[in-house]
Protein backbone atom coordinates (compact mmCIF):
# COMPACT_ATOMS: atom_id res chain seq x y z
CA UNK A 1 0.00 0.00 0.00
CA UNK A 2 1.23 3.53 -0.77
CA UNK A 3 1.63 6.23 1.67
CA UNK A 4 -0.74 9.01 1.82
CA UNK A 5 0.23 12.23 3.80
CA UNK A 6 -1.58 15.46 4.45
CA UNK A 7 0.71 18.49 5.20
CA UNK A 8 0.00 22.02 6.48
CA UNK A 9 2.24 24.82 6.00
CA UNK A 10 1.18 27.80 7.25
CA UNK A 11 2.95 31.56 6.80
CA UNK A 12 2.30 34.97 7.47
CA UNK A 13 0.82 35.40 3.97
CA UNK A 14 0.11 31.93 2.75
CA UNK A 15 -1.64 28.72 3.94
CA UNK A 16 -0.34 26.20 1.94
CA UNK A 17 -2.22 22.54 2.12
CA UNK A 18 -1.05 19.00 0.49
CA UNK A 19 -2.23 15.32 0.00
CA UNK A 20 0.45 13.34 -1.83
CA UNK A 21 1.35 9.91 -2.58
CA UNK A 22 4.48 8.21 -2.36
CA UNK A 23 5.08 6.18 -5.08
CA UNK A 24 8.03 4.29 -5.42
CA UNK A 25 10.02 7.59 -3.65
CA UNK A 26 8.02 9.62 -6.15
CA UNK A 27 5.10 11.97 -4.81
CA UNK A 28 1.60 12.14 -6.71
CA UNK A 29 -0.12 14.87 -6.12
CA UNK A 30 -3.92 14.09 -4.66
CA UNK A 31 -4.78 17.83 -3.81
CA UNK A 32 -3.27 20.69 -3.33
CA UNK A 33 -4.59 24.70 -2.71
CA UNK A 34 -2.57 27.81 -1.53
CA UNK A 35 -4.77 30.66 0.35
CA UNK A 36 -4.10 33.89 1.95
CA UNK A 37 -3.48 33.22 5.71
CA UNK A 38 -5.08 36.01 7.87
CA UNK A 39 -3.98 36.21 11.82
CA UNK A 40 -0.08 35.83 11.55
CA UNK A 41 2.31 38.34 11.56
CA UNK A 42 6.00 37.61 11.07
CA UNK A 43 5.98 34.07 12.24
CA UNK A 44 3.54 35.08 15.25
CA UNK A 45 -0.04 34.13 15.80
CA UNK A 46 -1.73 37.28 16.59
CA UNK A 47 -5.26 36.07 15.85
CA UNK A 48 -6.04 32.47 16.16
CA UNK A 49 -9.79 33.13 15.65
CA UNK A 50 -9.08 34.02 11.93
CA UNK A 51 -6.40 31.57 11.34
CA UNK A 52 -8.57 28.45 12.59
CA UNK A 53 -11.29 30.00 9.63
CA UNK A 54 -8.59 29.96 7.67
CA UNK A 55 -7.65 26.10 7.92
CA UNK A 56 -11.06 24.92 8.47
CA UNK A 57 -11.62 26.04 4.50
CA UNK A 58 -8.74 25.05 2.97
CA UNK A 59 -9.38 21.77 4.56
CA UNK A 60 -12.87 21.58 3.72
CA UNK A 61 -12.17 22.26 0.42
CA UNK A 62 -10.23 19.36 0.30
CA UNK A 63 -12.32 17.27 1.89
CA UNK A 64 -14.79 17.56 -0.85
CA UNK A 65 -12.65 17.10 -3.56
CA UNK A 66 -11.06 13.89 -1.85
CA UNK A 67 -14.62 12.96 -1.57
CA UNK A 68 -12.75 11.58 2.09
CA UNK A 69 -11.33 13.22 5.00
CA UNK A 70 -8.55 14.46 6.49
CA UNK A 71 -8.17 13.54 10.00
CA UNK A 72 -4.71 14.94 10.99
CA UNK A 73 -1.82 16.37 9.30
CA UNK A 74 2.20 16.88 9.84
CA UNK A 75 3.04 20.56 10.08
CA UNK A 76 5.67 22.93 9.49
CA UNK A 77 6.18 26.05 11.99
CA UNK A 78 7.95 28.93 10.86
CA UNK A 79 11.77 29.46 11.76
CA UNK A 80 11.51 31.82 14.24
CA UNK A 81 13.58 31.54 17.38
CA UNK A 82 14.10 27.94 16.85
CA UNK A 83 17.48 26.76 18.36
CA UNK A 84 19.82 24.03 17.20
CA UNK A 85 21.84 21.52 18.93
CA UNK A 86 24.15 18.54 18.03
CA UNK A 87 23.73 15.49 20.27
CA UNK A 88 24.29 12.01 20.90
CA UNK A 89 23.60 9.46 22.94
CA UNK A 90 24.70 5.55 23.63
CA UNK A 91 21.86 2.61 23.60
CA UNK A 92 23.33 -0.83 25.28
CA UNK A 93 22.13 -3.60 23.85
CA UNK A 94 22.14 -7.45 24.24
CA UNK A 95 25.54 -9.49 23.32
CA UNK A 96 25.27 -9.02 19.77
CA UNK A 97 21.43 -8.02 19.30
CA UNK A 98 19.89 -7.22 16.36
CA UNK A 99 19.28 -3.53 16.25
CA UNK A 100 15.40 -2.43 16.15
CA UNK A 101 13.10 -0.07 15.33
CA UNK A 102 12.46 0.36 19.12
CA UNK A 103 16.61 1.16 19.62
CA UNK A 104 16.47 3.66 16.94
CA UNK A 105 13.34 5.44 18.73
CA UNK A 106 15.59 5.45 22.06
CA UNK A 107 18.42 6.89 20.89
CA UNK A 108 16.55 9.60 19.76
CA UNK A 109 14.62 10.38 22.80
CA UNK A 110 18.24 9.91 24.93
CA UNK A 111 19.65 12.39 22.67
CA UNK A 112 17.41 15.24 23.84
CA UNK A 113 18.58 14.98 27.18
CA UNK A 114 20.42 17.91 27.66
CA UNK A 115 20.17 20.73 29.42
CA UNK A 116 18.18 23.58 27.88
CA UNK A 117 15.93 27.06 28.60
CA UNK A 118 12.69 25.97 30.05
CA UNK A 119 10.87 28.20 27.39
CA UNK A 120 12.04 25.76 24.65
CA UNK A 121 10.49 22.45 23.38
CA UNK A 122 11.53 20.24 21.12
CA UNK A 123 10.23 20.10 17.63
CA UNK A 124 12.29 17.58 16.00
CA UNK A 125 15.03 14.79 16.60
CA UNK A 126 16.98 14.39 13.47
CA UNK A 127 19.28 11.62 12.97
CA UNK A 128 22.49 12.19 11.16
CA UNK A 129 25.16 9.13 11.97
CA UNK A 130 24.08 5.65 13.53
CA UNK A 131 27.72 4.23 15.41
CA UNK A 132 28.32 0.66 16.53
CA UNK A 133 30.16 -2.63 15.51
CA UNK A 134 28.76 -2.57 11.71
CA UNK A 135 30.60 0.70 11.35
CA UNK A 136 29.05 4.10 10.43
CA UNK A 137 26.01 4.78 8.38
CA UNK A 138 23.84 7.37 7.63
CA UNK A 139 20.83 5.10 7.82
CA UNK A 140 19.06 3.40 10.55
CA UNK A 141 20.85 0.23 10.86
CA UNK A 142 17.72 -2.15 11.71
CA UNK A 143 18.47 -5.24 11.29
CA UNK A 144 22.35 -4.88 12.02
CA UNK A 145 23.96 -6.94 14.80
CA UNK A 146 25.75 -4.54 17.41
CA UNK A 147 26.64 -4.40 21.28
CA UNK A 148 25.80 -1.12 21.59
CA UNK A 149 24.10 1.96 19.30
CA UNK A 150 25.47 5.61 19.22
CA UNK A 151 23.21 8.17 17.16
CA UNK A 152 24.74 11.65 16.46
CA UNK A 153 21.89 13.37 15.79
CA UNK A 154 20.42 17.72 15.28
CA UNK A 155 18.15 18.34 17.82
CA UNK A 156 15.79 21.35 16.99
CA UNK A 157 13.76 23.32 19.40
CA UNK A 158 11.37 26.47 19.07
CA UNK A 159 10.36 28.44 21.90
CA UNK A 160 6.72 27.28 23.69
CA UNK A 161 5.20 30.61 22.97
CA UNK A 162 5.68 29.88 19.19
CA UNK A 163 5.11 26.74 18.79
CA UNK A 164 1.91 25.77 21.32
CA UNK A 165 -0.30 28.25 19.31
CA UNK A 166 -0.14 26.76 16.41
CA UNK A 167 -0.84 22.90 17.71
CA UNK A 168 -3.33 24.81 19.28
CA UNK A 169 -4.80 26.70 16.01
CA UNK A 170 -4.51 23.01 14.51
CA UNK A 171 -6.37 21.16 16.94
CA UNK A 172 -9.43 24.05 17.42
CA UNK A 173 -10.04 23.29 13.61
CA UNK A 174 -10.63 19.73 13.80
CA UNK A 175 -7.42 17.82 13.21
CA UNK A 176 -4.69 16.36 14.85
CA UNK A 177 -0.64 17.23 14.71
CA UNK A 178 0.85 13.84 13.74
CA UNK A 179 4.36 15.27 13.19
CA UNK A 180 6.06 18.59 13.32
CA UNK A 181 9.19 20.27 11.75
CA UNK A 182 10.52 23.42 11.12
CA UNK A 183 9.86 25.43 7.77
CA UNK A 184 13.66 25.72 7.37
CA UNK A 185 14.88 21.59 7.39
CA UNK A 186 11.31 20.59 5.50
CA UNK A 187 12.83 22.80 2.80
CA UNK A 188 16.12 21.43 2.49
CA UNK A 189 14.41 17.76 2.57
CA UNK A 190 13.35 18.60 -0.74
CA UNK A 191 15.76 21.07 -2.06
CA UNK A 192 18.86 19.43 -1.05
CA UNK A 193 20.28 16.03 -1.97
CA UNK A 194 22.88 13.86 0.47
CA UNK A 195 25.95 15.86 -1.53
CA UNK A 196 24.69 19.42 -0.67
CA UNK A 197 24.11 18.41 2.73
CA UNK A 198 27.25 16.92 3.26
CA UNK A 199 29.58 18.89 0.94
CA UNK A 200 27.87 22.72 2.24
CA UNK A 201 25.22 24.92 0.93
CA UNK A 202 23.02 27.80 1.58
CA UNK A 203 19.13 27.81 1.99
CA UNK A 204 17.25 31.34 1.79
CA UNK A 205 13.60 31.08 2.09
CA UNK A 206 12.22 34.05 1.15
CA UNK A 207 8.80 34.70 3.15
CA UNK A 208 6.26 37.69 2.72
CA UNK A 209 7.74 40.11 5.45
CA UNK A 210 10.70 37.81 6.46
CA UNK A 211 13.22 35.31 4.87
CA UNK A 212 15.13 32.25 6.73
CA UNK A 213 18.27 32.15 6.14
CA UNK A 214 20.08 28.19 6.82
CA UNK A 215 23.35 26.56 6.33
CA UNK A 216 24.06 22.92 6.14
CA UNK A 217 27.31 20.98 6.30
CA UNK A 218 28.60 17.40 7.25
CA UNK A 219 24.89 16.00 7.19
CA UNK A 220 23.90 19.11 10.03
CA UNK A 221 21.85 22.47 9.65
CA UNK A 222 24.75 24.43 10.97
CA UNK A 223 23.34 27.93 10.84
CA UNK A 224 19.81 29.41 11.23
CA UNK A 225 18.85 32.99 11.28
CA UNK A 226 16.00 34.88 9.99
CA UNK A 227 16.05 38.66 8.97
CA UNK A 228 12.78 40.81 8.53
CA UNK A 229 12.72 41.13 4.66
CA UNK A 230 11.09 39.39 2.07
CA UNK A 231 8.04 39.50 -0.72
CA UNK A 232 6.53 42.46 1.16
CA UNK A 233 9.83 44.71 0.52
CA UNK A 234 9.35 44.61 -3.20
CA UNK A 235 5.54 44.65 -2.84
CA UNK A 236 6.09 48.27 -0.59
CA UNK A 237 8.40 49.88 -3.59
CA UNK A 238 6.20 49.64 -6.54
CA UNK A 239 3.22 51.10 -4.41
CA UNK A 240 5.47 53.82 -3.34
CA UNK A 241 7.06 54.52 -6.91
CA UNK A 242 3.41 54.15 -8.15
CA UNK A 243 1.63 55.62 -5.85
CA UNK A 244 -0.68 53.37 -5.27
CA UNK A 245 -2.12 50.21 -3.13
CA UNK A 246 -0.66 47.65 -1.20
CA UNK A 247 -3.45 45.35 -3.07
CA UNK A 248 -2.58 46.75 -6.08
CA UNK A 249 1.11 46.74 -6.34
CA UNK A 250 0.79 42.77 -5.01
CA UNK A 251 -1.39 42.49 -7.73
CA UNK A 252 1.35 44.10 -10.48
CA UNK A 253 4.24 42.19 -8.81
CA UNK A 254 2.39 39.34 -9.49
CA UNK A 255 1.64 39.69 -12.92
CA UNK A 256 4.86 41.46 -14.18
CA UNK A 257 7.63 39.97 -11.56
CA UNK A 258 10.79 40.07 -13.64
CA UNK A 259 13.66 41.89 -13.37
CA UNK A 260 14.58 41.19 -17.25
CA UNK A 261 14.72 45.13 -18.68
CA UNK A 262 14.40 43.35 -22.09
CA UNK A 263 10.55 41.67 -21.93
CA UNK A 264 7.71 44.41 -23.33
CA UNK A 265 10.56 46.81 -22.32
CA UNK A 266 8.43 49.90 -23.37
CA UNK A 267 5.20 48.29 -22.57
CA UNK A 268 3.15 50.50 -20.17
CA UNK A 269 1.93 49.20 -17.60
CA UNK A 270 0.52 51.99 -15.45
CA UNK A 271 -0.07 55.54 -15.29
CA UNK A 272 0.40 57.76 -12.41
CA UNK A 273 -1.61 61.29 -11.93
CA UNK A 274 0.87 64.03 -10.08
CA UNK A 275 -0.02 67.80 -9.50
CA UNK A 276 2.57 68.35 -12.98
CA UNK A 277 1.46 65.74 -15.31
CA UNK A 278 0.95 62.45 -15.58
CA UNK A 279 3.58 59.88 -15.46
CA UNK A 280 3.89 56.29 -17.42
CA UNK A 281 5.63 53.43 -16.09
CA UNK A 282 6.82 51.06 -18.70
CA UNK A 283 7.71 47.28 -17.99
CA UNK A 284 11.36 48.65 -18.07
CA UNK A 285 11.03 50.82 -15.12
CA UNK A 286 8.92 48.43 -12.95
CA UNK A 287 11.81 45.97 -13.76
CA UNK A 288 14.25 49.09 -12.59
CA UNK A 289 12.74 49.23 -9.34
CA UNK A 290 12.05 45.44 -8.54
CA UNK A 291 15.90 45.38 -8.75
CA UNK A 292 16.80 48.29 -6.63
CA UNK A 293 13.98 46.50 -3.78
CA UNK A 294 15.70 42.86 -4.47
CA UNK A 295 19.34 43.94 -4.39
CA UNK A 296 18.68 45.80 -0.99
CA UNK A 297 16.99 43.34 0.33
CA UNK A 298 19.47 40.67 -0.82
CA UNK A 299 22.44 43.09 0.73
CA UNK A 300 20.31 42.39 4.31
CA UNK A 301 20.35 38.65 3.94
CA UNK A 302 24.42 38.94 2.90
CA UNK A 303 25.55 40.32 5.92
CA UNK A 304 23.67 37.92 7.84
CA UNK A 305 25.76 35.17 5.77
CA UNK A 306 29.13 36.83 6.91
CA UNK A 307 28.90 34.77 9.99
CA UNK A 308 29.92 31.50 7.88
CA UNK A 309 32.42 32.94 5.53
CA UNK A 310 35.07 30.89 5.67
CA UNK A 311 36.54 31.39 2.35
CA UNK A 312 34.11 28.82 0.58
CA UNK A 313 31.35 29.67 -2.20
CA UNK A 314 28.47 27.66 -1.65
CA UNK A 315 25.65 27.32 -3.73
CA UNK A 316 22.76 28.85 -2.42
CA UNK A 317 19.15 28.15 -3.21
CA UNK A 318 16.73 30.24 -2.62
CA UNK A 319 12.73 29.20 -2.38
CA UNK A 320 9.57 30.41 -0.92
CA UNK A 321 6.94 32.78 -2.36
CA UNK A 322 8.74 35.82 -1.94
CA UNK A 323 11.11 34.59 -4.14
CA UNK A 324 8.72 34.34 -7.26
CA UNK A 325 10.87 36.70 -9.63
CA UNK A 326 11.84 35.81 -12.94
CA UNK A 327 15.91 36.46 -13.11
CA UNK A 328 16.42 36.51 -9.12
CA UNK A 329 19.01 33.82 -9.60
CA UNK A 330 20.83 36.24 -11.85
CA UNK A 331 20.43 39.40 -9.29
CA UNK A 332 21.14 37.04 -6.42
CA UNK A 333 24.62 35.75 -7.74
CA UNK A 334 25.83 38.59 -8.40
CA UNK A 335 25.09 40.61 -4.96
CA UNK A 336 25.72 37.04 -2.90
CA UNK A 337 28.96 37.12 -5.12
CA UNK A 338 28.17 33.13 -5.83
CA UNK A 339 26.27 30.77 -7.49
CA UNK A 340 22.74 30.88 -6.75
CA UNK A 341 19.47 29.17 -8.02
CA UNK A 342 16.19 29.45 -7.39
CA UNK A 343 14.02 26.35 -6.37
CA UNK A 344 10.42 25.37 -7.29
CA UNK A 345 9.64 21.63 -7.36
CA UNK A 346 8.87 19.67 -10.47
CA UNK A 347 5.75 17.96 -9.79
CA UNK A 348 2.58 18.64 -11.34
CA UNK A 349 0.45 20.59 -9.72
CA UNK A 350 2.75 22.27 -7.37
CA UNK A 351 5.56 23.84 -9.66
CA UNK A 352 5.28 27.03 -6.91
CA UNK A 353 8.44 27.58 -4.89
CA UNK A 354 5.57 28.16 -1.64
CA UNK A 355 5.38 24.64 -2.09
CA UNK A 356 8.98 23.56 -1.43
CA UNK A 357 8.29 23.31 2.48
CA UNK A 358 5.37 20.95 1.88
CA UNK A 359 6.47 18.82 -0.83
CA UNK A 360 9.62 18.24 1.78
CA UNK A 361 7.54 18.15 5.12
CA UNK A 362 6.09 14.54 3.03
CA UNK A 363 9.52 13.09 2.40
CA UNK A 364 10.50 14.12 6.13
CA UNK A 365 7.83 12.06 7.42
CA UNK A 366 7.83 9.17 4.67
CA UNK A 367 11.61 8.86 6.29
CA UNK A 368 10.71 8.83 9.58
CA UNK A 369 8.36 6.38 8.84
CA UNK A 370 11.20 3.81 8.21
CA UNK A 371 12.40 4.31 11.89
CA UNK A 372 8.85 4.81 13.92
CA UNK A 373 7.74 1.93 13.30
CA UNK A 374 3.59 1.47 12.40
CA UNK A 375 1.27 4.76 12.08
CA UNK A 376 -1.87 5.91 12.78
CA UNK A 377 -4.70 6.77 10.62
CA UNK A 378 -3.91 10.44 8.34
CA UNK A 379 -6.03 10.79 5.51
CA UNK A 380 -9.73 8.62 4.68
CA UNK A 381 -10.47 8.31 1.50
CA UNK A 382 -13.04 6.41 -0.91
CA UNK A 383 -12.04 2.82 -2.54
CA UNK A 384 -12.51 3.75 -6.07
CA UNK A 385 -13.22 -0.20 -6.60
CA UNK A 386 -15.63 -1.25 -3.92
CA UNK A 387 -16.50 2.41 -2.20
CA UNK A 388 -15.47 0.77 0.92
CA UNK A 389 -13.35 3.54 3.10
CA UNK A 390 -9.80 2.74 2.96
CA UNK A 391 -7.56 3.82 5.47
CA UNK A 392 -3.82 4.65 4.44
CA UNK A 393 -1.05 5.29 6.87
CA UNK A 394 -0.73 7.83 8.77
CA UNK A 395 2.09 10.63 10.03
CA UNK A 396 2.73 9.35 13.99
CA UNK A 397 4.50 6.48 15.62
CA UNK A 398 1.46 4.21 17.46
CA UNK A 399 1.93 4.85 20.89
CA UNK A 400 -0.35 5.97 24.15
CA UNK A 401 -1.74 9.46 23.34
CA UNK A 402 -2.47 10.17 26.63
CA UNK A 403 -2.14 13.80 27.38
CA UNK A 404 -0.49 15.11 30.59
CA UNK A 405 -1.15 18.76 29.78
CA UNK A 406 -3.57 20.74 27.20
CA UNK A 407 -0.80 22.53 25.99
CA UNK A 408 1.08 19.35 24.59
CA UNK A 409 0.30 17.78 21.48
CA UNK A 410 0.40 14.31 21.33
CA UNK A 411 3.30 13.90 18.89
CA UNK A 412 5.37 16.16 21.82
CA UNK A 413 4.14 14.27 24.50
CA UNK A 414 4.99 10.66 23.52
CA UNK A 415 7.87 10.82 21.54
CA UNK A 416 9.86 13.39 23.48
CA UNK A 417 8.11 12.56 26.56
CA UNK A 418 10.45 11.37 29.80
CA UNK A 419 11.56 7.52 29.26
CA UNK A 420 9.27 5.42 31.73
Amino acid sequence: MNEVYAVLDIGSATIELLVGEIMNSNLHVLFSKKVPSHGVKKGIIEDEHLLVNDIKAVVQEANEFLDGEIKAIGLTIPTIRSKLYQSNSTVSLNHEAKITKDDIVRGLKLSTKFKRSSEEEVVCVIPVKFNGDFGISNQPPIGESSRNLIVDTLVITSQKCILYPYIMAVEKAGLEVMDICINAFACAKEAFDAVYLQEGAVLIDMGYKTSTISFYKDGYLKYLTVCSVGGYNLTRAIAQNLQISMNQAEAYKIKYGSLDYTIGQEDIIHSTELPDGRKDYTQKDFAHILEEATVDALNVIKEKLQIIDDGSHYETLIVGGGGELEMLDKVAGNVLEGPVRVYRPDIIGIRDMAFVSAVGMIFYMSDRAKYLGAYETSVILPDISNTMAVKFKGLTKTKDTKEKTGRFSRLLDTFFGEEE
